[in-house]
C-alpha cells in the first residue's frame, strides 16, 4: 500500500507557491524543501499524480517523486524539490523567450508560440546533459531531446494534457545546465471525469463515444507550428518528435513494451481505500492498455 504522509497540523509552510492554477505549499520536511499540492475537489488529480510517477518509474525516466499526504484534513500530494539547493529551475516559457523575441512567456494556455520545431532545436544543444543522478537506458539516449522524447512517450501513454512551457525545464546548478526530471502529470488518465462518464465510455456500442475513440482525443500543450490553430495531439507529438530521433525513440518504445500489464494493475491497487473509486480504476488502467498499443503501433508505420 502506497504510504499517505501526515504534514503535521501544527507546521506552518514556509510560504505559498504562486505559480500554476492548484493550491500549493512549501514546506521544510526534514531538511528538504517539498511541495504540498492540494487536489482539486471531484477529481483524482491526486492519484493521477502519484500513479503517473510510478509510471515513469517503470519507463526508467527521471522525475519528480509524488507520495499522497494530507495536512489539516485536506488531501493532496507532497513532492521534494527537485532543484539542487545551489540551482534553479528555468522553465521552458524563460528559455524561449531568450531565444524567440516576442515570445509570449506570461502566458500559459494555448500558446501557439509553444513548438516542437523550437523544443527540438533548444534541447539538442549540446552543452545541455541528463540529470546528473540519472542513468540512461541506453547510449542513444544522448541528447536532453533524446531524454525528452520520453517524457513525450509518458505524456502519449497516460493522456498527459499538461505538458505547457512551465511543464518542463532546465536547472542550471553551478557550472551545470540539464534537462528538468519529469513533473506535474496529474492532468492525466481521465481522472477529471466522472463515474458515470466512464462507465458510458467503457461500455457504449457507440464508437464515437467509447473509450477507445475517447483515447485518441488527447491533446498536447505543444503545436505543430506558430501558425497552428490547435496543439497536436499526444500521440501526433511523439511520432513528429520520434522523426526528429528515432533511434532514441525505438529505445523508449521498447521500455514501454517491457513494462508488464500487471506492474500497471498493481500500481492502482497499493492506492489506499477511498483514493480512487472501482470504474475510475477500471478507466485509467483501459487507458493505459489502449495507450500503450497505439503507441507500440507508431513501430510499424
Amino acid at each position: 500500500m502506497f504510504p499517505v504522509i501526515t504534514i503535521d497540523d501544527n507546521v506552518p509552510p514556509d510560504f505559498l507557491e504562486q505559480l500554476g492554477t492548484k493550491e500549493k505549499y512549501w514546506f521544510r520536511i526534514e531538511g528538504r524543501r517539498c511541495l504540498f499540492k492540494i487536489g482539486r475537489p471531484d477529481t483524482g488529480e491526486n492519484w493521477a499524480e502519484k500513479i503517473a510517477s510510478e509510471l515513469a518509474d517503470l519507463l526508467h525516466l527521471p522525475h519528480a517523486h509524488y507520495d499522497l499526504a494530507v495536512w489539516r484534513g485536506r488531501k493532496g500530494v507532497l513532492t521534494p524539490l527537485v532543484v539542487p539547493e545551489t540551482g534553479r529551475l528555468i522553465m521552458g516559457n524563460e528559455l524561449l523567450a531568450v531565444i524567440h523575441t516576442g515570445y509570449p512567456k506570461l502566458e500559459v494556455r494555448h500558446v501557439r508560440d509553444h513548438t516542437l520545431t523550437r523544443i527540438h532545436a533548444l534541447l539538442r544543444k549540446e552543452v545541455i546533459g541528463h540529470p546528473p543522478d540519472w542513468t540512461s537506458p541506453s547510449d542513444k539516449i544522448s541528447s536532453a531531446y533524446d531524454l525528452f522524447l520520453g517524457y513525450l512517450l509518458l505524456d502519449a501513454w497516460i493522456a498527459n494534457q499538461d505538458r505547457h512551457h512551465e511543464n518542463w525545464g532546465l536547472i542550471s546548478d553551478q557550472e551545470q545546465i540539464y534537462l528538468a526530471p519529469s513533473y506535474d502529470h496529474a492532468a492525466s488518465m481521465g481522472q477529471n471525469e466522472t463515474d458515470a462518464v466512464r462507465l458510458d465510455r467503457l461500455t457504449t456500442r457507440d464508437r464515437g463515444r467509447h473509450i477507445s475513440t475517447y483515447v485518441t482525443k488527447a491533446r498536447s500543450a505543444v503545436y505543430d507550428s506558430k501558425g497552428s490553430k490547435k496543439a497536436l495531439l499526444t500521440l501526433d507529438l511523439f511520432i513528429k518528435a520520434a522523426a526528429k530521433s528515432p533511434d532514441a525513440a525505438k529505445i523508449w518504445l521498447n521500455q514501454l513494451q517491457q513494462v508488464p500489464e500487471i506492474a500497471c494493475q498493481n500500481l492502482f491497487e497499493q492506492l489506499p481505500g477511498g483514493e480512487i473509486t472501482p470504474l475510475a480504476k477500471q478507466f485509467a488502467i483501459k487507458m493505459l492498455e489502449l495507450n500503450k498499443q497505439r503507441l507500440l503501433e507508431t513501430q510499424e508505420q
